[in-house]
């Protein structure tokens, strides 16, 4: 009988008529209350044997098998080499790899990070437990209907003659007198502080002859130690010293003395009576090289302005997204929490950086465990940034805001000029090359804008405004500020390539 013309069979034909083995004997999905499902799957064993040669192939590869070629060795041989064990770890490995993403799309889910290989029931045939963190969802409220009002404060007067006075202490003249310390004089001293009943197994030490100064009688944000401190310099003399105790209250600012006694001691260094000089317009021209005292106000007044402008914009924004948060209902995997709780202590480190301190001698000095402080301070904030991120991409999505292409180039230049400026921004050029540098840039400045654009969609809505097009922000300020013209024609950004392609057109012809 004469054999039959070989026919290759198309894929979607052998799945249509179930020629194609799947090798997935048991299937189980179930959602789990933490956002993230759990799949158990049961292979059959010729699927796990067929990896299992696979792997020897892989093993004998990489690593010489006497009397046999790289890649050739049997199984049985490589088996006894390198032991079955091992040889099973290869196997599984390479079967997870395979069988992954066609167990997502059995599944029907998309994941939000990578999953993992939870258990492993039995190893022949496999019998596997993965856990999958999915995408989080967002279900928001009415935050249409939220109304908050959004008025930035005004600069007053006194708040820049407050600016001026302290210019001028810092151009005062000190002169040491022998005489007892009276409202208005600079009064160094060394400061001991120790608790009045200290936990069982501490010593109460909190402070030993630190050296400190302070002028009475003029107030700071955060008097140290407490407010009103000063007074107790009044009346002292150089060398004299003085003991007092203050219990502080349960709302303190230092958290760590809340609601507990503290015995101070102060040793006084030196009395240094100040004399100020006379504010004009050779005062504005000494301390800030403009022209006139009238300009010195004006400049003092506007960067007043930006800094509680600023403060006012945080406050403001975050409480209107708490309360867009508190009627909306989110879920989220542990593992995007995980991932923000590492953010959140990357910058926290970044910034201890800056004062010549480590995480480590940080948590010493506040007598802190490392979990504690992730649990307690870290993880609240990071919660907090991570649900406030979750909701504004969600508006951004029913808004339907887009970034413009011009927008987008003039942010940009600006995000690539704050990088020229760095102290470390040779470093950083030798670390990147100039495209990985021009699109981590980019990917800075485009979510930047679109997070510009989307809080003041919100806040267009909470105060009644009208919808602009596209949600485009106010005027920016003076630090965002950039060379870049404004075109009047406006063209969605699809791909953020266009910014790039310029970048590297720039780049080919300075070098040219």
């Amino acid at each position: 009988m004469p054999r039959g013309v070989r026919v290759q069979i198309p894929p979607s034909l052998q799945a249509k008529f179930r020629l194609v083995r799947n090798h997935i004997l048991k299937f189980e999905k179930k959602t789990l209350k933490d956002h993230q499902v759990r799949l158990t799957v049961e292979f059959d064993q010729d699927a796990f044997d067929q990896y299992k040669n696979s792997a020897a192939r892989k093993i004998s590869s990489k690593s010489k098998v006497p009397g046999f070629r790289p890649g050739k060795a049997p199984l049985d041989v490589v088996k006894r080499i390198y032991g079955e064990d091992y040889v099973d770890e290869e196997a599984l490995e390479l079967l997870v790899h395979d069988k992954y993403p066609q167990l997502l799309d059995k599944a029907e889910i998309k994941p939000a990070a990578a999953g993992k290989l939870e258990k492993v029931e039995t190893l022949n045939p496999p019998k596997l437990i993965f856990i999958v963190p999915l995408e989080p969802e967002v279900k928001l409220g009415n935050y249409k209907e939220i109304r908050k009002k959004f008025e930035l404060p005004e600069i007053t007067d006194q708040e820049v003659d407050e600016v001026l006075h302290n210019l001028q202490l810092n151009y005062a003249t000190a002169q040491t007198v022998e005489r007892e310390g009276k409202k208005g004089d600079l009064v160094n001293f060394k400061l001991t502080a120790t608790l009045t009943n200290p936990d069982k197994g501490d010593d109460g030490e909190i402070l030993k002859d630190s050296p400190y100064q302070m002028i009475i009688g003029e107030k700071s944000r955060e008097e140290f130690p407490y407010d009103g401190f000063d007074k107790e310099l009044i009346g002292l003399n150089e060398n004299d010293t003085k003991e007092l105790t203050h219990k502080f209250p349960k709302n303190s600012t230092l958290e760590k003395l809340q609601g507990k006694e503290v015995k101070f001691e102060i040793v006084v260094n030196s009395v240094k009576e100040l004399t100020l000089p006379e504010v004009s317009d050779e005062f504005a021209k000494d301390v800030s090289g403009l022209d006139s005292l009238e300009m010195l106000k004006t400049s003092i007044k506007n960067q007043l302005a930006y800094t509680k402008n600023g403060e006012y914009e945080e406050k403001y924004y975050n409480e209107l997204i708490d309360e867009i948060i508190s009627q909306s209902t989110i879920a989220y995997p542990p593992v995007l929490l995980e991932d923000e709780i590492e953010h959140v202590v990357h910058d926290f480190e970044h910034n201890l950086a800056h004062q010549n301190m480590d995480l480590d001698l940080f948590l010493k000095l506040n007598k802190m465990e490392k979990e504690d402080f992730l649990e307690k301070e870290i993880k609240p904030v990071a919660k907090r940034q991570l649900e406030h991120s979750l909701v504004l991409e969600q508006i951004t999505e029913e808004e339907k805001i887009e970034l413009q292409q011009d927008d987008l180039e003039q942010v940009y230049r600006q995000t690539m000029y704050e990088y020229q400026t760095r102290d470390d921004f040779n470093k950083i050029k030798r670390e990147l090359s100039p495209k990985k540098l021009a699109n981590s840039v980019l990917m800075q400045a485009a979510s930047r804008l679109m997070n510009r654009q989307v809080l003041t969609r919100i806040r267009q809505i909470a105060n009644d405004e009208k919808l602009s097009e596209e949600a485009k922000p106010e005027k920016e300020s003076v630090q965002e500020k950039t060379e870049a013209p404004v075109k009047k024609e406006k063209k969605p950004v699809s791909e953020s390539k266009k910014v790039l392609q310029k970048e590297e057109v720039k780049e080919k012809n300075e070098q040219s």
